[in-house]
This record gives structure tokens, C-alpha cells and sequence, in this order.
């Protein structure tokens, strides 16, 4: 069973009763390098490999611990998996992968994070958005924080989005609702937690409702403390087994842990079969093809003068025959009309190329080997050197 270890003061929601992932959170005045260099090696030496979610938001600091741990204990058995959830969406999502890790390889068990992920829709209810960093928010609803008796509702995945809460719009457009049936946690807090009860609850379809704790974290991540987060997911029965079917994996080149991310998340190997998945190339229409060029001008005197490559030495004059005309007036008829032979396309004359004068019999000479310094500084009659080149000249005039 692979170890899934959280870190961050993200304690575990309750709902899964029986595999929880272990919490990362030093007390102040502990080493934390030096505690969570103990904590892998338990964990290795327990189940061979350790999967550590990061929060994102906080990458910088918590990735550098995974970092020093592999350095330290010389193992590639650790993988550190970033994801970009919320305190309550995260603890979830830490506790279905530790749920599941007695069932599949390490290297599953990495590649299911982001599936799992997306299987919820999560959010929270802010008194304002003044003060939010960690999701995108337009100038105008920053300014509308400032309005009394304002409230917003903050969509954080799978889609951002940021909707001001209105009489006549109290919820957001719902887009990524999970699969019936639908459950809704909710953290408990000093928000308005009867607009998820009256509003949320109804446009999410939700079958259940389960107070949990509040985050400790969530005051930071939604920048107020008046906030109530939630979190929505399926709970069908096969609902974890259909996102381990949909994770496809395949074995790293290099270590062999099968995975279906672009990096191998234990080795750091680039997966070539995971690394872009594009739609498959339209084929190209034909290209058009180009109208039939211009007739050439008509003759003057039966005789048509056509320029060569160069024009003083090659003057050619070619006899053509005059062009058909295709319309006769009545006047200009006499006896039956001519029988009109099918138009015939000039086939361009090839013209004959000015013979140059026969250059007398050049002289080669090799340059020496390129010296040791600047070969710019080499010329020979005012041209750069360069080695192994082969220069011909011109005898010099008598």
C-alpha cells in the first residue's frame, strides 16, 4: 500500500472513515526538514514509495521538501503531485487517493490525482473578493467588494469563475457538475451558509448535505474569514472505479512505474506518449487551381519580339501566326463562315542562353590550415579565408 501524505494544516473531512492520508503540519519550534525526512523513510521503508500532495498555492515551500528528502535518503521512491484545489477540495481528494492505494501501483495512484480532481465542483460563498489571490477576478467585482450588504459566490474548479450575488441571480451558471447522485459538503464558518442551503443546494441537484469542519487554511486561500466552503462529488458506487479506468497507463522507459502523466512522477522521465495528445490532422484540400494565363498581346507586323536572359546579346524574332478573332461583324463576312479550327496554346520557344566566352584554365590553389588566431584576419585579394577552401584565380594579365 503506497503512503499518501498531505502537506499542510489540511485535517481530513470525516467522510472516509477507514484509509485516511496521513497530515504533514510540524508544530512551531520542530525542525520540518529533518521531521519530514523521517516521516518518507517510515513510509518508504513501510511501502516502497510515497505519493505527497502539494497545494499549489503554496508549491514554493512544500516542494522544496520533497526535494530534500529524495536528496537526502538517495531514493526516487518519493513523487510529489501539485494540485491546485482549495483546503477542503484538497483534503478530500487526499483521502479517496488514500482510499484506493491499497488496490494500485504508485504510479497509478499519482496519475489518479488529477482525475480525481476533476470530479468535483468546488467552491465558497465570500463576503467579499477584495483580498482574493489565488483566483482570477475582474476589476469590477473588486470594486463591488466595497458595496454594503454584498455577498459572491466563487466557483474554483473545474472552472473559475467569480459571480456577485443578486436577488434575481442568487447562483452562478453550474458547468462540470459531477454525476448523480450528487453529495455537498459543506465547512462549516461565518459566512452565509443558508444561501448554500436555499440557493447552491437546489442548482447542484445534491441528494445530501454534510456539515464538515472548517479548514484552517481556507482564511488564506479566499483571502476572508467570512467564507463557507463546499465541495460537491458523486457518490455513486463505481464513481472511483471509472476514474481508475479512465487514468490509461503506460510503464516509464525508465524506472518501469507505469504512468499517465507527461513526467514520470517518481524518476522525472518525459513520458513521449503522454507528453501531447492532439486531434488528428485534417486533411488538406487541393489547392485551386490557377487561371489560365493571359493571351499575348497581338503581334505588330506578323513579328513578336521576345527578350532572352540577357537582353543586348540574345534578340530573337519569331514568325507567329495572327490571332483567331472570335466575332466577325455581318458586314465583314463573305461567302460561309470559316470553319474555326480549336484554339491551339503557343508552347513557349525555348531560347537559346548567351554561350560566355571560355574562361581560360584556372589555377587551384589550397589554403593552409585555419590558424590559431581570428581566421577573419586571414583574406586573399580582399575576401575572408577559410580552411580547406579551394580558390581559383585568374592568371595575371602580361
Amino acid at each position: 500500500m503506497t503512503g499518501v501524505v498531505l502537506v499542510g494544516d489540511v485535517p481530513s473531512s470525516g467522510i472516509l472513515e477507514a484509509n485516511t492520508a496521513l497530515r504533514f503540519d510540524p508544530p512551531p519550534g520542530v525542525d520540518a526538514p529533518t521531521a519530514f525526512i523521517d516521516l518518507m523513510a517510515a513510509e518508504v521503508g513501510r511501502a516502497g514509495a510515497a505519493v505527497v500532495l502539494l497545494p499549489a498555492w503554496r508549491a514554493a515551500e512544500t516542494a522544496r521538501l520533497v526535494r530534500l528528502a529524495r536528496g537526502a535518503l538517495d531514493t526516487d521512491r518519493i513523487a510529489g503531485v501539485s494540485l491546485n484545489l482549495p483546503p477542503l477540495a484538497l483534503s478530500v481528494v487526499a483521502d479517496q487517493l488514500a482510499f484506493v492505494s491499497p488496490y494500485v501501483r504508485p504510479g497509478q495512484l499519482a496519475s489518479m490525482a488529477d482525475g480525481l480532481a476533476r470530479a468535483v465542483y468546488t467552491g465558497a460563498w465570500v463576503n467579499s473578493v477584495a483580498n482574493l489571490a489565488h483566483i482570477r477576478t475582474g476589476f469590477g467585482k473588486h470594486v463591488a467588494s466595497y458595496l454594503p450588504r454584498g455577498g459572491f459566490s466563487v466557483a474554483a474548479w473545474p472552472h473559475e469563475h467569480v459571480h456577485r450575488i443578486t436577488s434575481g441571480r442568487p447562483v452562478q451558471e453550474i458547468t462540470g457538475r459531477p454525476f448523480d447522485p450528487v453529495l455537498l459538503l459543506v465547512g462549516g464558518g461565518e459566512g452565509d451558509t443558508e444561501w448554500v442551503h436555499r440557493h447552491l443546494r437546489p442548482a447542484l441537484g445534491a441528494i445530501r448535505t454534510t456539515p464538515v469542519a472548517a479548514q484552517p487554511l481556507a482564511t488564506e486561500f479566499w483571502g476572508t474569514r467570512k467564507c463557507v466552503e463546499y465541495v460537491a462529488l458523486s457518490g455513486h458506487p463505481q464513481a472511483l472505479q471509472s476514474i481508475l479506468r479512465a487514468t490509461v497507463c503506460r510503464p516509464c522507459g525508465w524506472c518501469g512505474e507505469p504512468t499517465a502523466l507527461a513526467e514520470c512522477p517518481f524518476c522525472h522521465m518525459a513520458q513521449p506518449g503522454a507528453v501531447d495528445v492532439r486531434p488528428p490532422p485534417q486533411p488538406t484540400p487541393p489547392a485551386p487551381t490557377p487561371p489560365d494565363p493571359a493571351p499575348p498581346p497581338g503581334p505588330v507586323n506578323g513579328h513578336v519580339r521576345r527578350a532572352g536572359p540577357d537582353d543586348s546579346r540574345a534578340n530573337l524574332d519569331l514568325d507567329l501566326d495572327p490571332p483567331t478573332r472570335p466575332d466577325l461583324p455581318a458586314a465583314a463576312r463573305h461567302g460561309p463562315p470559316p470553319v474555326r479550327e480549336p484554339e491551339r496554346r503557343d508552347e513557349p520557344v525555348p531560347v537559346p542562353a548567351p554561350v560566355p566566352d571560355a574562361p581560360p584554365p584556372p589555377t587551384a590553389t589550397t589554403t593552409n590550415p585555419a590558424p590559431a588566431h581570428d581566421p577573419d584576419e586571414d583574406e586573399f585579394d580582399g575576401g575572408p579565408g577559410r580552411a580547406g577552401t579551394v580558390v581559383f584565380r585568374s592568371p595575371p594579365k602580361r
